[in-house]
């Protein structure tokens, strides 16, 4: 009987076991279960990301292939720009950047304004007697005198470049603006409306 109730015992010490070992292999299915969604969901997210990338490239293509700039502009931030060494009045110039479809320029912030003297520059190293000379862009203020607004009839805003004493209205009539490519050199400067100067013209990208 001794011995029989020690079998017992040990007939239910591994019963237990079982139980245990069950609980186990329990857990590892539902364990591995968990890992079938984790790696379905990582699959899914990469198909996403690669769906996501193939559209963002269709629409860099296509936004580089809808729109062009008239010949001869360069663009920068989504706008075409290019710089004339023609010798126009302000008007004059003006009216250039019309016949483009667009205006003179407008350097509203530090960054385009930085570009518009690169854009010049190259001109004027393809031209050497542009040693010393002006370019025309969008300001003025010949509508009031110290009040500057851009062509497009907005203020002048917070940026600006203007290079040392200027604008100073020199004998009362210097009511537009240019680009000083000498002295001082890359600055914006106050000139009569009438000088005959170069000019930066901008225009908004087209469709071919």
């Amino acid at each position: 009987m001794r011995q029989l109730s020690t079998t017992v015992d040990a007939l239910k010490r591994d019963q237990d076991d079982m139980r245990q070992l069950s609980s186990t292999v329990d857990a590892l299915k539902r364990d591995q279960d968990d890992m079938r969604q984790l790696s379905t969901t990582v699959d899914a997210m990469k198909r996403d990301l690669d769906k996501e990338r193939n559209r963002t490239a269709a629409l860099d293509e296509m936004r580089k292939t809808s729109v062009t700039c008239p010949d001869g502009y360069t663009m920068f931030r989504e706008i075409c720009y290019k710089a004339f060494i023609t010798w126009t009045t302000f008007i004059e110039a003006t009216a250039g950047c019309s016949a483009d479809g667009g205006t003179l320029a407008m350097p509203r912030d530090a960054e385009t304004d930085a570009f518009l003297i690169s854009l010049y520059k190259s001109a004027s190293d393809h031209e050497p007697f542009l040693y010393h000379t002006y370019f025309w862009f969008g300001l003025h203020d010949r509508r009031r005198e110290g009040s500057f607004a851009w062509v497009d009839g907005s203020a002048l805003g917070t940026y600006s470049n203007w290079g040392p004493a200027q604008p100073n209205d020199y004998w009362g009539n210097q009511d537009c603006v240019v680009y000083s490519a000498k002295y001082p050199k890359d600055k914006w400067v106050d000139m009569g409306c009438d000088e005959l100067y170069h000019s930066i013209c901008q225009a908004v990208p087209g469709r071919p």
